[in-house]
């Protein structure tokens, strides 16, 4: 661990980490803290990174995770959590998301609630990301 964990944050998986990982940095603007690489199996155990100012995990999918009911959205057929992504610039920000491999899963869209809006992008490994800006 390279950074002091937060009182709360989460761990995603995936069945590629390596590629989900190549797309929050080229799509999101991620930076990367720290890769830990099993060296029996090649997949990455547990991997840190940062966006704006929140850290979060990720690991690729095992099958002794598996039995505790921790999946990829691969293997799920979906995804229970959606994450959401403050950005200063909505149109930017979905352009470099799609470049870099991310699946557009609604369009630009006015919010109901506070008036900003949103898009929602797919990450390779199948989290879904709500994009919000003004």
């Amino acid at each position: 661990m390279s950074e002091k964990r937060p009182a709360i944050s989460f761990r995603l998986i995936a069945r590629n980490a390596a590629e989900t990982l190549d797309f929050y940095a080229a799509g999101l603007g991620a930076v990367e803290i720290l890769r830990w690489v099993d060296p029996e199996s090649g997949k990455i155990g547990h991997s840190e990174v940062r966006i704006g100012g929140q850290m979060f995990y990720l690991a690729d999918e095992y099958p002794s995770m598996q039995k505790i009911g921790v999946d990829s959205p691969a293997s799920l057929g979906g995804t229970s959590l959606t994450i959401w992504l403050q950005v200063d610039d909505l149109e930017a920000a979905m352009d470099r998301a799609l470049k870099a491999g991310g699946k557009l899963l609604e369009g630009i869209e006015a919010m109901k609630v506070d008036g900003g809006r949103r898009c929602r992008i797919a990450d390779p490994a199948g989290h879904v990301w709500t994009l919000i800006g003004s």
